[in-house]
Formats: C-alpha cells, sequence, structure tokens
C-alpha cells in the first residue's frame, strides 16, 4: 500500500515538473517572439528615417512655431524653432536622441522636450506622457521631411548669387530643374535639355550625378552657363519662403529657384 502510494506521488511530481518545463517553454517561446516583433519592421529598422522635417506648431502665445528638426545616422538631431509673430530669429538646439524600446519614438537628450513619433516621411510630436494626440487639431503637430518639397515641382532659377536672372524667351522656357522621386532630376538650362541624377543626404546636403545636356548653340549664352555653375557647385539646399536655395560647400548662397505656378 506504501509502495503504490509513493508511486502515485512520483507520477504526480513528474506529471508538474513536465507541465512547468513545458509553460516555461511557452513563455520563453512567447517572450522570443514578442522580441523579434519589436526589433523588426518598426520605424528604426523599416524606413528612411534620417534627414530634415519642417512644419508649424501651434503655440500658445504666439502666431506658431516654425519647426525644423534635423536627425541623423548617428543619433544627432538639431532643432530651429521660430515664434512666429514675436521673434525673427530661429532659436537652434543641438544634442542627441534614443529610440524607445519599440523603435518607433524619438526621444531627445533634452528631458522638457517632448518625444516624436516616427512615420514615414513624418514625425508627430506626441504629448507629455508619450502619446499621439487626437482631436481636431492632432494634423497641427505633423512635421513632413523636407525632401518631399524637392520631388515633383518644376523649379524656375530666378536669381543668381543674388542678382535677378533677366529672361528673354517666354515663361515656359525659363532655365529650371525638376526632381524626381526616382532620384533622377531633369531640366532645361535656358537653351538645352539637362538630364542626370541626385543624391540627398543628412542635414539637406546634395549632390548632382552624371548630369547631361543637349549642344544646341544659343544666342545667349549666359543664363545657361551660370546654370551650370550652380549644379555643378551646390553642394546642400534649403526653403526660403517657399523657395529653393541652392548652397555650395562654405553653404554661401549660389541660387534662387521659384516653382512655376
Amino acid at each position: 500500500m506504501k509502495s503504490a502510494y509513493i508511486n502515485t506521488l512520483c507520477l504526480a511530481l513528474v506529471i508538474f515538473a513536465t507541465s512547468c518545463n513545458s509553460q516555461k517553454k511557452n513563455e520563453t517561446q512567447i517572450t522570443d517572439e514578442q522580441t523579434a516583433e519589436s526589433t523588426s519592421d518598426n520605424s528604426k529598422t523599416s524606413l528612411d528615417w534620417a534627414g530634415t522635417y519642417e512644419g508649424e506648431l501651434p503655440c500658445a502665445d504666439c502666431d506658431g512655431i516654425k519647426t525644423v528638426i534635423t536627425i541623423n545616422q548617428d543619433n544627432t538631431f538639431t532643432i530651429k524653432e521660430t515664434y512666429l509673430g514675436k521673434e525673427a530669429k530661429p532659436y537652434e538646439t543641438m544634442g542627441t536622441f534614443k529610440w524607445d524600446d519599440k523603435g518607433q519614438k524619438l526621444i531627445f537628450s533634452d528631458p522638457d522636450r517632448h518625444s516624436y513619433f516616427v512615420g514615414e516621411n513624418m514625425l508627430t510630436q506626441l504629448d507629455s506622457d508619450g502619446n499621439k494626440i487626437t482631436g481636431a487639431m492632432k494634423s497641427l503637430y505633423v512635421l513632413k521631411k523636407i525632401t518631399d518639397k524637392l520631388v515633383g515641382k518644376k523649379w524656375h532659377l530666378v536669381t543668381f548669387k543674388g542678382e535677378d536672372i533677366q529672361y528673354k524667351e517666354a515663361k515656359s522656357e525659363h532655365a529650371y530643374i525638376q526632381f524626381k522621386d526616382d532620384f533622377t532630376v531633369i531640366g532645361y538650362t535656358g537653351c538645352n535639355n539637362l538630364q542626370g541624377a541626385y543624391e540627398v543626404e543628412d542635414a539637406q546636403k546634395i549632390k548632382f550625378l552624371q548630369l547631361l545636356n543637349t549642344l544646341k548653340a544659343c544666342p545667349e549664352m549666359e543664363i545657361e552657363a551660370e546654370f551650370l555653375k550652380t549644379v555643378n557647385a551646390a553642394a546642400s539646399y534649403g526653403f526660403e519662403d517657399h523657395s529653393l536655395i541652392m548652397y555650395d560647400k562654405d553653404h554661401q548662397k549660389l541660387a534662387t529657384f521659384k516653382a512655376a505656378n
């Protein structure tokens, strides 16, 4: 009788141990799956997030805060903020950021700054608890990636080194450049057609590649010469009052382009 009792107890212990090991294995498997899910298909690993983002955020005591955020692959950032209607000069902040555990949010080294959710070609400012803002004003907290402004528009050359370009041709024949979303570029020099490719990098750096133009001779070649100098010397770009500005390697303004109506 005693022997049967001992055998029954041993069997119960074996079943209990097997059940615990199975449960632990399942829990480990679930944890591993959750970890894999958190490290794949997130903003950090799946999106081309580095670059410059711009928008106008709501302001309690001004007309709005023009905000330009540049985030780099080395986890550094630059933020320029202009308080519209109050200060003409932007405030500039630099520092580092880290990603949250899910690889979805940016957390800045300045603890007083709101974190941002990283989406495709956009940053969304979060509230003080790290949540997305809801309601009718939620769209006002979104910054758009500035590279998108380049694409699709026909940018007419209007000034070169501070001097207005004097056109004799019809408006449709103005020198222009047009960026495409496949990183090719087409244009018109004021005399010849232009085509090639371009690259954009952190901090709005730009580089033109494999530029080719037709070789038609024209009575007026000055505009073409200035246009080609601009694209060959361009090292970075920016936007001012809806105009595209090209800068050289020393950040000196080369030329101004305006989008065609």
